[in-house]
């Protein structure tokens, strides 16, 4: 397993753009696993959404975030890859 860091949150938004890239649908999951070893999708996001990123799953060298952990829809939470969300410019 790869490592994971807990992060200040920050914001980010799954746009139009990105659901359109990914088939129209973004799925969250429970652990920042594959469904291989074991994920389970706890939610689908289908139409651009607010989020906020809590933690980070890094790459196997430890520099680049592979997933994400988010909060959305006021209380909703799960892992998500993390180019499937997007920093507000400027930041």
């Amino acid at each position: 397993m790869f490592p994971n860091r807990t992060v200040d949150p920050y914001p980010v938004s799954i746009t139009k753009t990105v659901l359109n890239k990914w088939n129209g649908e973004v799925r969250v999951w429970d652990t920042p696993q594959s469904a291989i070893e074991g994920a389970v999708v706890l939610d689908k996001i289908l139409k651009p959404t607010r989020a906020t990123v809590l933690e980070e799953q890094m790459d196997i060298y430890g520099s680049l975030p592979q997933r994400a952990r988010i909060r959305y829809s006021r209380d909703k939470e799960g892992w998500v890859i993390y180019e499937m969300v997007q920093k507000p410019r400027g930041s």
